[in-house]
C-alpha cells in the first residue's frame, strides 16, 4: 500500500510542467472538439485559442495539485 501514495506523489511532480507546456502550446490543442476550424474572423479565432489554451491550461494545472493531496491522505491513512 505505500506504492500508491509514492507513485501519485511522482505522478503530481511531472504534471507541474507538464501543465506549463499544455498552457504554452495549448493554443493549437483542440482535442474534443475541434469548432476553431470552421471560425474565419482571423482575430476572434485568435482570442478563442488563448482563451480555450487557458482554460486547458487550468484543466491540467488541477491534476498536480489533486494527485499531492491524494498521495498525502493515502500516506496518512495507510497501515503500518
Amino acid at each position: 500500500m505505500k506504492m500508491l501514495p509514492r507513485v501519485l506523489f511522482w505522478l503530481g511532480i511531472i504534471s507541474i510542467p507538464l501543465a506549463w507546456i499544455i498552457w504554452y502550446v495549448g493554443i493549437d490543442v483542440e482535442l474534443l472538439r475541434p469548432v476553431l476550424g470552421g471560425i474565419e474572423d482571423p482575430a476572434l479565432k485568435a482570442v478563442l485559442q488563448e482563451a480555450h489554451a487557458e482554460r486547458l491550461g487550468i484543466w491540467v494545472g488541477i491534476w498536480p495539485v489533486t494527485l499531492l493531496v491524494l498521495s498525502n491522505i493515502l500516506e496518512k491513512n495507510a497501515p503500518e
